[in-house]
């Protein structure tokens, strides 16, 4: 069964480092969101600088460009966090799956190895009534 059981404890750890590798793929996309919008907010105060210093219509048409860019990267970046977000669900029911499995299994053998042990003491209990059984007949005869 100990052949099984690792098994079982090696899909385990195969599941959660899928889960890790997903949970850190989402941490990577918010913090391209975060920086994204960062970035446009600066941009915009820049934009409304340069405006009130007097910008020339070239530029304007490319901080619109730049900004529109900036728009698809992020609707871009919200549609990966939620497919990311989708498989991580996913891969936390795979997870959850497999480590109830080991689990179960875990428990099997322990329960296993308790009858074997209770056993084993009723074995002996009894070697030990019948050495002391034989040892008071012997006795008894002297």
């Amino acid at each position: 069964m100990q052949p099984v059981l690792r098994l079982r404890a090696s899909y385990e750890r195969l599941e959660r480092m899928r889960l890790l590798a997903l949970v850190a793929a989402i941490v990577r996309v918010r913090q391209k969101r975060e920086a994204l919008d960062k970035e446009s907010r600066d941009a915009g105060v820049r934009t409304r600088e340069r405006l009130a210093a007097g910008m020339a219509g070239g530029e304007m048409q490319f901080e619109i460009a730049c900004e529109k860019l900036r728009s698809e990267y992020k609707h871009a970046l919200e549609i990966q966090a939620r497919d990311l977000d989708r498989a991580q669900k996913k891969q936390r029911q795979a997870y959850q799956m497999a480590r109830q499995k080991r689990e179960i299994l875990e428990n099997l053998r322990e329960r296993r190895l308790e009858a074997y042990r209770r056993e084993e003491s009723r074995r002996e209990q009894q070697r030990i009534d019948e050495l002391f059984l034989l040892l008071r007949a012997a006795t008894r005869v002297e």
